[in-house]
């Protein structure tokens, strides 16, 4: 295995059904540092990177296969 996929989901607007998510898997390097909960990065969901804040991280066992999720929200103002 050359990596591990990590999938970050983020919203994108409340609506009256729901939250509305973005997805974005990137592929980290074993023993790569996997952002924790409570840091901040920078990703581009769409043409523009913005900044997130990490609200939860879950690892998800498959088989063989190991990846994971990280739920993130827009960082808190001020």
């Amino acid at each position: 295995m050359s990596g591990i996929d990590v999938v970050f989901i983020a919203p994108v607007s409340a609506t009256a059904s729901g939250e509305a998510l973005m997805r974005r898997t990137i592929v980290f390097a074993l023993g790569e540092a996997i952002p924790r909960i409570g840091e901040c990065v920078i990703l581009a969901f769409g043409l523009e990177p913005s900044r997130w804040q990490v609200e939860d991280v879950a690892h998800v066992f498959e088989g063989d296969a190991h990846g994971i999720a990280i739920k993130l929200m827009p960082p808190a103002a001020g």
